[in-house]
């Protein structure tokens, strides 16, 4: 997570801290990849309002062994909060931390012992209740505001509940002196989450949804990070394109960059060791990013009995195949058989379903999965010397690619992405976007780097407008007059690559125009597997558009704009 984006949302959660103190509660909920660095976030924010005289802060992991394990975890926590500053022997077991707390928080602990009881009487039901309105328990016994974090709570559907999330709904709507803060990797569960389980009056939550790095937010990573190596610009691009600008990638990569032994002052960055240092991270037995995927997909194995299915269909996504009907073919199980596993999939934050696309966000654990995992395990002989080289020479092909799609103008880039096109649907902030097949598409030149594309097809015309400018009152005036040249257009889209003026956006929207920024277009070239657009320049306007793109979730999730930016 970038500095910039971990800093708004630490001012953010402090403001929530202050808000539930004054007696108003705004629970929040944090999504994003995995290794974007909310855990650590919550961590560190733990630490800072451990010492708050009006607080107790309870931190609960969600993955667990099994909802047994995650139940004690709860119990735990809940019951060891009390005992910050008290004791640095904080207590092992659950049954240690109940004698430690009983005479501090006796009425908690009783509530603990019932559940206890409860679970072993095989009623799960009301033990979960009774284990959700536990920290509301505390909160009352203590006179002190509960601050309730669940690190990936979309585990809590782990407990032996038929609807664990119904019930927490339920328990959250009471409990004022409580505020709940959650993360999750799995995005669309997530969301699917607060949409229908938590979206009770007074127990809604204010959603944040953190993306990876964007280029410039790498470039200065980098500069802070290896202030003593000379990075070539060509470098940080192809950096940014494998890693998409996931931190937790970005850390290990330049790890093994910095124990390169150069003598040289400013340590230069070559081609060859940045690609090596992949190789090092992908290929090799104890590469660590290797590690993640592997550990990645022992989960993915566990969620069934019969995990191969599971495997192919990871496979299959990573090979560009999109769609139910040519994944369940490469899988080899029937459609329905296939729809089960990709709905497993998705529920566990592997798989993103939008419209009728199913994706792996992950571009770095495709590129794994394609050239590594799959290549390796098609092996006959046990001989890996030919792999290692195959991979180094399709890291040299995506790097020179890279370089190619950077000097390629963005119209044309545009341009091949609506000829991917074909009547499918995807799905933006829970909004469906129908992407027409087009059988003519022309382009035209306009003044300050802007291209009008005039796109033709069963689904009527459409006019797209796409700058990597700046784009102010005069530039979206000038396009309204261009787009009045043409008649019987279906629909009109601005692309704004960096960014729109506040009132220039007002016009766009009064014309009836659709904005997209660049995420929302980097998310259409992921769908289709074309390589992403990175803008290496940001205009001296960038704090303003970073406010203006994000996208709401609903009446129950708005994001974060400023964090939302790519």
């Amino acid at each position: 997570m970038s500095f910039l984006a971990r800093e708004a949302v630490q001012e953010r959660l402090r403001k929530r801290i202050e808000d539930v103190v004054s007696g108003f509660r705004q629970n929040i909920g944090i999504i994003g990849p995995v290794g974007v660095g909310k855990s650590s976030l919550f961590r560190d924010f733990f630490q800072s309002i451990s010492r708050d005289h009006r607080l107790l802060p309870v931190y609960i992991k969600g993955e667990t062994i099994d909802g047994r394990q995650l139940a004690e975890q709860w119990m735990g926590a809940i019951l060891c909060s009390v005992m910050l500053g008290r004791t640095l022997n904080i207590p092992a077991s659950l049954n240690a931390a109940i004698l430690e707390a009983e005479p501090i928080i006796p009425s908690t602990v009783q509530a603990v012992k019932h559940i206890q009881r409860l679970f072993q009487q095989e009623k799960n039901s009301a033990a979960v209740r009774e284990l959700f309105g536990l920290p509301l328990i505390l909160a009352r016994e203590t006179g002190k505001r509960v601050v309730l974090m669940i690190d990936e709570f979309h585990e809590l559907g782990k407990l032996p509940v038929p609807d664990a999330f119904a019930i927490l709904g339920k328990q959250i709507m009471p409990a004022k002196e409580v505020l709940y803060l959650v993360t999750s990797s799995a995005r669309d569960r997530a969301i699917e989450i607060f949409r229908e389980k938590l979206s009770l009056l007074f127990g809604n939550f204010e959603v944040l949804e953190i993306a990876p790095l964007g280029f410039v937010e790498v470039e200065q990573y980098i500069a802070a990070r290896m202030p003593a190596h000379r990075w070539p610009p060509a470098l940080i691009r192809f950096l940014s394109h494998m890693t998409n600008g996931e931190p937790i990638y970005l850390d290990l990569i330049t790890q093994r960059i910095e124990s390169l032994e150069v003598r040289e002052i400013p340590q230069p960055v070559s081609a060859v060791a940045l690609i090596d240092a992949f190789c090092q991270e992908l290929f090799d037995r104890r590469g660590r990013i290797a590690l993640l995927f592997e550990q990645r997909l022992e989960r993915c194995v566990g969620i069934s009995k019969n995990g191969g299915p599971y495997l192919r269909a990871l496979v299959s996504l990573s090979q560009g195949r999109h769609k139910l009907i040519p994944i369940a073919a490469s899988v080899g199980e029937t459609v329905a058989e296939t729809t089960k596993v990709l709905k497993r999939l998705v529920l566990a934050g592997m798989v993103v379903k939008s419209g009728s696309f199913y994706h792996l966000p992950d571009s770095l654990f495709r590129f794994w999965l394609r050239e590594v995992y799959l290549k390796r395990h098609s092996l006959f002989l046990p001989e890996d010397r030919s792999l290692r080289k195959s991979l180094f020479d399709k890291l040299n092909a995506a790097f020179d690619s890279c370089e190619r799609n950077h000097h390629c103008d963005v119209g044309s880039r545009v341009e091949a992405l609506l000829k991917e096109f074909r009547n499918d649907t995807v799905e933006f902030g829970q909004k469906k976007f129908r992407c027409p097949q087009f059988s003519e598409i022309s382009l035209r030149s306009l003044p300050n780097a802007t291209v009008s594309i005039l796109a033709k097809g069963g689904l009527g015309r459409w006019h797209f407008f796409v700058s990597a400018e700046w784009i102010g009152e005069a530039d979206i005036e000038a396009m309204i007059q261009v787009g009045k040249g043409h008649r019987k257009i279906r629909k009109r889209i601005l692309i704004a690559l960096n960014g729109i003026d506040e009132n220039a956006k007002l016009i766009a929207q009064e014309s009836r125009m659709h904005l997209w920024g660049l995420r929302h277009l980097n998310a259409f070239m992921d769908y289709y597997d074309l390589p992403k657009i990175i803008i290496t320049t940001r205009t001296k306007a960038y704090d303003t558009q970073a406010k203006q793109e994000g996208s709401s979730m609903g009446a129950v999730a708005q994001g974060v704009p400023a964090l939302e930016s790519r």
